[in-house]
């Protein structure tokens, strides 16, 4: 699942800011050793998405978000 397809809002999100979630994301799952696709990789796009729309939308603090999370 990318960041483009989980987005079940209706509002736009521009090119600029889905390749920095996805590059947070692609971090992330890089540093823990999991793939995207993964169930883990899933939920961290998720956590980003969901920060993200609620007005995280500083590379650095999503970056800090994800790898604060634990995986479950």
């Amino acid at each position: 699942m990318s960041l483009q397809q989980h987005h079940e809002y209706r509002e736009v999100i521009d090119d600029q800011s889905i390749a920095m979630m996805t590059r947070v994301l692609d971090n992330e799952c890089a540093r823990r050793g999991i793939r995207r696709d993964s169930i883990q990789g899933e939920d961290f796009a998720r956590v980003i998405l969901h920060a993200f729309i609620s007005g995280m939308t500083e590379e650095e603090d999503l970056r800090v978000l994800v790898q604060s999370q634990k995986l479950i």
